[in-house]
């Protein structure tokens, strides 16, 4: 065990000086890059850094890429995360896969035709095998997502019936629930899917789900925002 891990202070003073770094290097690349919020959440949350994806930040970055220049930025960086996995960052593939999926299920019609190429790079994780010095099977998460993910780009018509199910689920949870969280999901399911289904731009297993991640407070006030302009 490293003398860092042996000292908790010193361990979790570290942990707080690189957040804060981080926090900074973010608004830093918002105030002179062209980079938008959404994009840096989509970099951070599908990171190895993170050992799962929190549903809002799915939902926020899902709601975003029904407009076409975030739908880019987005596709891009799963993309990069997907072409540099490496068996040893599992959980950025993980995390990966598990936005790629709720994408497919929630967001844009056009998510399927756009990683039809990432197929086999899908296939290969799959087929990944990675036991950690604990015996603990890292890549079984990957492999749950994987399976998942492939079986919705394979099909086409599957993939038609899971959104419509997934759909049905989110209105019954407003029904059960009334003015909740859950709002903001289906509005990105239902609202979306029904005005923009003539066009291709449109409409897991929680394994690598988790609880709220602190950085997006400000992507879910952006996201009530763009509700708002829409209705």
């Amino acid at each position: 065990m490293s003398k860092l891990m042996r000292n908790p202070v010193l361990h979790e003073l570290k942990k707080q000086a690189s957040f804060f770094i981080k926090e900074k290097i973010k608004t830093a690349r918002l105030a002179v890059t062209d980079v938008t919020a959404e994009e840096l959440l989509t970099e951070e949350v599908t990171g190895s850094d993170h050992s799962s994806i929190d549903s809002r930040s799915m939902a926020v970055i899902t709601r975003v890429s029904f407009e076409v220049d975030q739908f880019q930025r987005i596709v891009k960086i799963l993309r990069q995360r997907m072409v540099m996995f490496d068996r040893k960052e599992w959980r950025g593939m993980c995390n990966t896969l598990s936005m790629l999926n709720h994408l497919l299920l929630n967001g844009p019609l056009s998510v399927f035709s756009e990683f039809q190429h990432e197929r086999a790079i899908i296939e290969d994780a799959i087929k990944m095998e990675w036991i950690d010095e604990r015996g603990f099977d890292c890549g079984l998460k990957v492999r749950n997502i994987a399976e998942k993910v492939l079986r919705l780009l394979e099909d086409d018509m599957f993939l038609k019936d899971e959104r419509e199910r997934n759909r049905k689920q989110s209105i019954g949870r407003i029904t059960g629930f009334g003015n909740s969280s859950f709002v903001i999901h289906s509005e990105t399911n239902n609202g979306r899917d029904g005005s923009l289904m003539l066009s291709n731009h449109q409409t897991c297993e929680n394994d690598c789900i988790a609880v709220d991640h602190p950085f997006v407070e400000n992507e879910h006030k952006t996201a009530q925002l763009l509700l708002s302009s829409s209705t």
